[in-house]
C-alpha cells in the first residue's frame, strides 16, 4: 500500500480486518466499475449473482504484475466514491477471447450469462481500449477469467 490509499478505503479495510480475522488481506488493489456500471454491478457481488469479471490481457502488459492472480484482494468503490466491498480472487486463467466460452459467462450477472451478449459487450469495449493503443481486437486477444469470492461485507 501506499500513502495514495484514500484514508476512508484504509478505515474500510481496518473494519474488515477486524470483522474477519481469520481472513489475510494484507495487501489490496482499488477497483471501481466507471460511472455507468458501478452501482449495477456492486449490487450483483453482494447479492452473490456475479462471481467472476473478465479483464484485458494487453492491459497489464507495461506491468504483469498488477494482472490479477489468485489470492489477490480488490477492494470496489463507487465511482469517485466510498469503498462498498472486498473480493479475492479464487480462479484467474489467461484465455484466448474466443475460447470464451457458456461456462466462463456463468460468472457474470444475468444480463450477461449468453456468450452471443457477452461477446458483443465485450468486443465493443475492448475495441475501444485496442484501439487507443494502436491495435485492433482479435479472437487471439489474451482475456483474464476471474473467479471470484466477495469477503467483505459478508452475506
Amino acid at each position: 500500500m501506499t500513502d495514495t490509499i484514500p484514508a476512508e478505503v484504509e478505515a474500510f479495510v481496518a473494519a474488515a480486518r477486524a470483522a474477519l480475522p481469520g481472513e489475510r488481506i494484507e495487501h489490496y488493489k482499488l477497483r471501481n466499475f466507471g460511472p455507468t456500471m458501478t452501482d449495477t454491478l456492486v449490487a450483483l457481488l453482494l447479492a452473490g449473482e456475479k462471481t467472476g469479471t473478465f479483464a484485458l490481457g494487453a492491459e497489464f502488459e507495461a506491468d504483469p504484475a498488477a494482472a490479477p492472480r489468485v489470492g489477490d484482494c480488490f477492494v470496489i468503490t463507487r465511482f469517485q466514491g466510498p469503498p462498498v466491498l472486498i473480493y479475492r480472487i479464487t480462479e484467474a486463467q489467461v484465455v484466448p477471447y474466443g475460447d470464451i466460452g457458456h461456462e466462463h459467462v456463468q460468472v457474470e450477472g444475468p444480463n450477461a450469462r449468453d456468450v452471443g451478449k457477452w461477446r458483443d459487450v465485450h468486443w465493443r469495449y475492448w475495441g475501444d481500449k485496442l484501439r487507443l493503443m494502436g491495435r485492433e481486437p482479435s479472437m487471439d486477444m489474451p482475456v483474464i477469467f476471474q473467479r471470484l469470492q466477495v469477503i467483505y461485507p459478508p452475506r
